[in-house]
């Protein structure tokens, strides 16, 4: 592919859509006081003229953009050319780039085409490269290309430092092992199961309350409010049916969200690469290298655990600060005894330790875990209780909860090493389990309070790379001989070395 070529036409029109949303978004609050609130006919009427200048102005760009940007690929490097005032030209080595992902928006979907996103291990703010809309084919020649030719070069890198001689000759044709073919497809009794015990709910409460906020600044609400003021005499039941009815049309919205993200999801490995394909409304393929994986993440809330479910995540480098969480996602909702089948056949050297395995932290930090997660509940509880009798009582009610997830904390926290892996568990609410190789630890820390010391215990850390930001696990209050032991085990090869 030597010749620059154009992204397809309709990538006009979504680009424009695209902007125009981001646009009207950020300017929403201002425009919509001139417009809706503002009661002086001639400010209306020009801010809609500035509207209506800025997205004329916005799509005679967007046409202009479309006709400057190609792309090709060149020189054993992806080249991209842009820019309508000023001209940009951006070459990306082969080597560097890491994944080349694509998606099917609803304009993409209705003329057979997808979205490519070429992201490399250095992209921190979003893909190196993004063509908005190409043919499938299209995009699966690109996609064969650019890897068949890293993997040509690759093997040319590894015959130059390896030598020529008759040997490596022999070597080179000696024929490849057979590809490794895997496949986990969610059936949709999983996926009414993994919406419905999705922790959404409060992702759904908290984004209603800043629109709330956002709102109440700048909508005279005191006449909607009024409406309801019959409510200051009603009874407790009223407030109680009114909290449920609130809960549950936050976790019907949150059964839908969940839903839509996760419908058609397929998670397939196909030699050493791991495709994942996940969307209802837009679909998404992702794929992830099995070098790129720094680590396995495994989380339990607190609806899924006592049936034995769990999420299985792969905490990958490359890619950007702007991916979301789920594009990690490898088995959204998957039985715990079934984890090792399948985690085996998927990533080679990851694997599950059973939790009755794991070197569990010592009785004495019992008290720990309980002030760590009851203190806050009790000091607001005794605050509203003295200020606000005998409503404030209520407030109480959170610490029994609270102390029970620290005697949670307290049992099922804990580290097992299996050389050359490290299985840190934790919790909050929900569990969280790291399983991490040796040699993807970006460092590990051991931390101690005063109190800490004066107990013999200690906080052990580690971090391993994502995205373009570092992901965390750990374990609190462990004995210091175990935190040592794994400082022990950590640096063993810096010992054999020197």
């Amino acid at each position: 592919m030597s010749e620059p070529k154009r992204v397809h036409p309709i990538s006009m029109f979504i680009d424009f859509i695209s902007d125009a949303v981001s646009m009207i978004k950020n300017f929403i609050i201002p425009f919509f006081v001139l417009i809706f609130v503002n009661s002086n006919s001639s400010i209306r009427f020009y801010a809609f003229i500035i509207l209506g200048v800025l997205l004329l102005w916005k799509a005679v760009s967007t046409v202009l953009e479309w006709r400057r940007f190609t792309y090709r690929m060149e020189d054993d490097e992806f080249r991209v050319e842009s820019g309508v005032i000023t001209k940009k030209k951006k070459y990306i080595s082969l080597e560097r780039i890491q994944t080349v992902n694509t998606s099917e928006g609803i304009f993409q979907r209705i003329f057979g085409l997808v979205r490519v996103q070429i992201e490399t291990a250095g992209g921190t703010d979003g893909p190196e490269v993004s063509l908005t809309a190409i043919t499938k084919a299209e995009a699966e020649q690109l996609k064969q290309s650019i890897f068949n030719r890293k993997k040509s070069l690759q093997q040319d890198e590894m015959a130059g430092e390896t030598g020529d001689g008759p040997h490596d000759h022999l070597a080179a044709q000696k024929p490849v092992e057979e590809e490794i073919n895997v496949s986990y497809r969610m059936g949709v009794p999983e996926l009414l199961l993994a919406a419905t015990t999705s922790s959404g709910i409060g992702v759904i409460i908290s984004g209603c309350l800043a629109i709330y906020t956002q709102i109440d600044e700048i909508l005279p609400l005191d006449g909607f409010v009024k409406q309801f003021s019959f409510l200051s005499h009603a009874s407790v039941e009223i407030y109680a049916i009114l909290i449920f009815l609130a809960v549950l049309i936050a976790w019907i919205l949150s059964v839908g969200v969940t839903a839509l993200q996760y419908a058609n999801f397929a998670a397939k490995r196909k030699g050493n690469d791991i495709i994942i394909t996940r969307g209802l409304i837009e679909r998404h393929q992702m794929t992830i290298p099995l070098a790129r994986i720094q680590a396995v993440k495994i989380k339990e809330n607190i609806l899924r655990e006592p049936f034995g479910f769990a999420t299985v995540m792969l905490v990958s480098a490359g890619g950007s600060i702007t991916e979301k969480e789920t594009s990690s996602v490898l088995f959204p909702l998957i039985r715990k005894k079934k984890i090792n089948e399948l985690l085996s056949r998927f990533t080679d050297q990851y694997h599950l330790t059973p939790e009755a395995e794991l070197k569990k932290v010592p009785k004495r930090s019992l008290k720990r875990y309980l002030i760590s997660f009851g203190f806050v509940p009790l000091l607001v509880g005794v605050i509203l209780s003295v200020r606000f009798p005998p409503w404030g009582y209520l407030a109480l009610i959170p610490l029994p909860i609270a102390l029970f997830f620290g005697y949670l904390a307290y049992k099922q926290s804990g580290y097992t090493i299996k050389d050359p892996l490290i299985q840190l568990t934790t919790r909050g609410i929900g569990k969280t389990t790291g399983i991490v190789l040796r040699k993807r630890m970006q460092n590990y820390t051991v931390t101690q309070s005063y109190f800490q010391k004066k107990g013999r215990v200690a906080s052990i850390h580690t971090f391993v790379k994502s995205s373009a930001l570092l992901d965390s696990f750990g374990v609190h209050h462990l004995e210091e001989k175990d935190a040592a032991r794994v400082f022990d085990w950590y640096s063993y090869e810096k010992k054999q070395s020197s």
